[in-house]
């Protein structure tokens, strides 16, 4: 049995934007073969205590149905993060989705201090069976609590997992308690926290996976979205966790020797795109000098880079484009591992680029495509880039398409 836990960066209040996010990080996990996702404590809405009540809801909301149909596509039991109405009032709620099993709620039992004004306690203990294998559930405060996890353990809790919503105070807590638990009880304990702004406080992840004995098997990092992938019967943990920053000249040439490997992968498939004399070692170092090279990590292992930056080739000159060149990105040398391809890095390269693009006020952005590479020439139409005209580059015996995309 293989159990994901995910560490998500949820924006304030905006429930959709947090679904559509929380959708995409279960279909990594489903692709990862996980057969249960555990997301933070009320990640689709923020750790919001003052916003619960204008947002609180029931499982049986429509805008979660998505989440009932990827459990049932994925066969994955999903938790997510939800402030809940109960009759007494709102709880800090975990909703269960299982695959073509009715959806089930369970909420937090253990308030802290500064919950109760917003909050009242749940009045049972969840627990959720996946391949004879029963695990407990707890909800931030109520997990450092060891009669919350005494508790869950004498009732046959195989594993125990963690859902939360800490700062750096709090995770040096459960840093510090939850290997003595986990060793105390032989029972592994897991934990999924957020990263980003939570009510008045920030939330540093450090999501983390404690073996039977107490070792930390692996974690997280501070900042950002990734996921942690436990396989019981192994004691084993994957990382999924991608990174994309700025490179540094100590990783010259790990990002050159991809940039080879790149360049033969079209070779071999009858693309001449990349010369000997293009893109250079000296080139790349440039890049990485002036700090417009970004790369994408997963934990530590190299996956792709993209350059952007206001340089444009001296043949730009000769198209005609559409939009006002007084504030315009470029993007050059954009590359995904051949070991790597296929699997939706070149989106995340891309998508980066064109956010960076807005928040720093581009009106739209440039890129040039060589023209028998149609499947880059397809990926780049379908995120609406549009051919303004061609240019030759020296010894390329083909077009380079001049591609534009408006930001406004």
């Amino acid at each position: 049995m293989k159990i994901c836990i995910a560490q998500s960066e949820s924006l304030k209040g905006k429930v959709q934007q947090n679904i559509q996010n929380h959708l995409q990080l279960i279909e990594r996990a489903i692709a990862l073969n996980s057969d249960l996702i555990i997301f933070p404590e009320l990640s689709i809405t923020g750790y919001e205590p003052k916003l619960a009540k204008e947002l609180a809801t029931n499982i049986e909301n429509a805008m979660f149905d998505p989440f009932q149909k990827l459990s049932d596509k994925g066969n994955i039991t999903i938790g997510i993060g939800m402030p809940t109405h109960g009759v007494e009032g709102l709880h800090i709620s975990m909703l269960i989705f299982q695959p073509e099993t009715p959806r089930t709620v369970y909420s937090k039992q253990r308030l802290h201090e500064d919950e109760k004004p917003y909050f009242v306690g749940g009045t049972y203990q969840t627990y959720l069976y996946i391949k004879e294998t029963k695990i407990a559930l707890g909800i931030c405060f109520e997990t450092l609590q060891q009669d919350h996890f005494f508790n869950a353990v004498q009732n046959g809790a195989a594993l125990y997992i963690a859902s939360v919503a800490k700062s750096k105070g709090g995770i040096d807590k459960a840093y510090a308690r939850f290997p003595k638990m986990a060793n105390k009880f032989n029972t592994p304990i897991l934990m999924s926290n957020s990263v980003g702004f939570c009510d008045n406080f920030l939330s540093i992840g450090r999501s983390a996976v404690w073996h039977p004995n107490g070792d930390l098997i692996a974690q997280l990092d501070d900042d950002n979205q990734g996921l942690l992938i436990y396989d019981v019967d192994k004691s084993t943990v994957e990382i999924d966790q991608f990174n994309i920053c700025i490179g540094q000249l100590s990783d010259l040439e790990a990002v050159f020797h991809m940039y080879l490997n790149g360049k033969h992968d079209l070779e071999r498939h009858g693309i001449y795109q990349w010369t000997d004399h293009y893109p250079t070692n000296a080139l790349i170092k440039n890049d990485l000098k002036k700090g417009t090279l970004y790369i994408l990590k997963n934990a530590n292992l190299l996956i792709g880079a993209i350059s952007i930056s206001e340089e444009q080739e001296k043949a730009y000159e000769s198209i005609t484009w559409e939009f006002d060149a007084t504030k315009v990105l470029v993007i050059h040398r954009l590359i995904v591992d051949p070991k790597h391809q296929h699997r939706g890095h070149a989106k995340r390269l891309m998508d980066f680029a064109e956010n960076f693009a807005k928040e720093h006020n581009y009106t739209s952005i440039r890129l040039d495509a060589y023209s028998p590479n149609t499947r880059v020439l397809k990926f780049y139409k379908k995120r609406h880039y549009i051919i303004r005209g061609n240019v030759n580059f020296p010894k390329r015996e083909h077009v380079f398409y001049c591609m534009e995309k408006a930001l406004l």
